[in-house]
C-alpha cells in the first residue's frame, strides 16, 4: 500500500537511511512536494534534517537570488532579508531564528547548526560565486555532503564550483560587476565576477555516472527519490572528467534560445535599457539575427520521440536593428540595447567555451 503522509520521525529515519550521519555538514537541494504530505510542511522537514545530523551537524540550503539580467549594466544588490527563488524549504530555513546567511548578490546560502557561521562568513570577499572562499567549497573542505531531496542534479550548484575551479570561460562573465551588499547593517560595494547565463548545462544527466562510480547513493525520503554524495568526491570526479572533456557539463549541441528571447523581450519592454548575457554556440552551428527572426542551423533540439530539429527560424519578440551572424564553436558575451530602430545586438567579447575564464 502506497503512503502519502510522513511524520518528522519518519523523514529523519529515511534521511539516515540514505546516508546522513550525526555531525554531518550537508548542503540540501530540495522539493518539498516530492516528499509527500508532511504535517507542518517545510518546518517539519527542517526539524528532521537537524535531527538527522545532530547537535554537531550543520544544515545548509541555497538561497539564490541571481537573475539573467545581472551584469555590469544591471548590478544585483543583496540584503540578508532578500527572498530567494530556491524553494519553500530554503526560505523557511533562511527565516529561522539562529540561522546564518552568507552575503553574496546571487549565490548566497543559509545555514543552521554548529558550523553555520563558519560556513557562511566571508562569502562577500570571494571573487566568484561558487569558487574559493565560498560556502560551496567550504562544505567540501569540511568533508561535507550534498543531498538532493526530491530534486535532480540540475540544481547542483556545486557543479558551478567545479567549473570555477577549472576556470572555464563559458561559466563566468568576463567583466567585473560592482555589487552593493548589506554588511553589518551598512551598505558596501564589491567588485565581483558573476555567473553567466546562456550555456545549457547537462547537470541532470550526470547522476548515473556518479552512482555507478560509487560517488552518489540513491534512496527514498518519504516519496521523494533522493541522492546523497560526498561533496569533495563529486568535485574530484567531475574535475577528472573535465580534464578529458572540457565541455562535460554542457549540453554540447544545444543553444539556449530562452535566454536570447527573454533578453530581447526584457529590453524591448523597457525593463532594462541594455542587458548582457553569454551565448554558447555548438561547434558546426550558426545563427543569424535578421529583422524579427532568428535563423539557426546545426543545432539539435529534441522535438518529439526520436525526432530532432536541426535548423529553422524563430520569431523574436522585437525587431533587430541590424543583421548579425554568429558562427559556432564559441561562447559570445553579447550586449542587447534598445535603439530607435529596434534592438541592437553586438558582441562584446568571445572565446572558445573551454578557454580560461577571465578571473583577474
Amino acid at each position: 500500500m502506497q503512503r502519502f503522509e510522513f511524520t518528522r520521525e519518519e523523514v529523519a529515519l529515511d534521511l539516515e537511511g540514505v546516508g546522513l550521519e550525526k555531525g554531518d555538514m550537508v548542503l540540501v537541494h530540495s522539493s518539498l512536494s516530492s516528499i509527500g504530505y508532511v504535517p507542518g510542511g517545510a518546518e517539519t522537514v527542517i526539524d528532521a534534517l537537524i535531527e538527522a545530523v545532530g547537535d554537531d551537524g550543520t544544515v545548509v540550503v541555497p538561497t539564490l537570488t541571481g537573475q539573467m539580467s545581472d551584469s555590469p549594466e544591471n548590478p544585483p544588490a543583496f540584503s540578508t532579508d532578500k527572498p530567494s527563488w530556491t524553494g519553500t524549504i530554503p526560505e523557511a530555513l533562511r527565516k529561522r531564528e539562529g540561522a546564518c546567511r552568507s552575503r553574496h548578490p546571487t549565490h548566497s546560502v543559509a545555514a543552521i547548526g554548529k558550523d553555520a557561521r563558519k560556513v557562511t562568513e566571508g562569502h562577500e570577499y570571494a571573487m566568484t560565486p561558487c569558487g574559493r572562499d565560498t560556502p560551496y567549497l567550504k562544505i567540501a573542505e569540511a568533508h561535507g555532503k550534498i543531498l538532493f531531496l526530491g530534486a535532480t542534479l540540475n540544481s547542483n550548484t556545486t557543479f558551478h564550483s567545479v567549473e570555477e575551479l577549472a576556470k572555464l570561460y563559458y561559466h563566468l562573465q568576463p567583466e567585473l560587476t560592482i555589487c552593493e551588499l548589506e554588511i553589518g547593517g551598512e551598505r558596501a560595494r564589491r567588485k565581483l565576477f558573476l555567473h553567466a547565463y546562456g550555456a545549457p548545462r547537462a547537470f541532470g544527466e550526470k547522476e548515473g555516472e556518479l552512482v555507478e562510480s560509487g560517488v552518489a547513493k540513491v534512496g527514498r525520503v518519504g516519496r521523494a527519490r533522493s541522492t546523497l554524495m560526498v561533496a569533495g568526491d563529486m568535485i574530484d570526479f567531475t574535475l577528472h572528467k573535465l580534464e578529458g572533456d572540457s565541455l562535460y557539463l554542457v549540453e554540447k549541441e544545444v543553444v539556449d534560445f530562452w535566454c536570447i528571447s527573454g533578453c530581447i523581450d526584457l529590453v524591448s519592454r523597457g525593463k532594462f535599457d541594455s542587458m548582457k548575457i553569454n551565448l554558447y554556440l555548438p561547434k558546426g552551428a550558426a545563427i543569424k539575427f535578421l529583422g524579427n527572426s532568428l535563423l539557426f542551423n546545426g543545432v539539435h533540439m529534441d522535438y518529439h520521440s526520436n525526432l530532432k530539429l536541426e535548423s529553422g527560424t524563430l520569431t523574436l519578440p522585437s525587431k533587430i536593428a541590424k543583421p548579425l551572424r554568429l558562427n559556432g564553436g564559441f561562447s559570445y558575451w553579447m550586449r542587447y540595447r534598445r535603439e530607435t530602430k529596434g534592438i541592437e545586438v553586438d558582441v562584446v567579447d568571445h572565446a572558445r567555451p573551454y578557454s580560461a575564464a577571465k578571473m583577474t
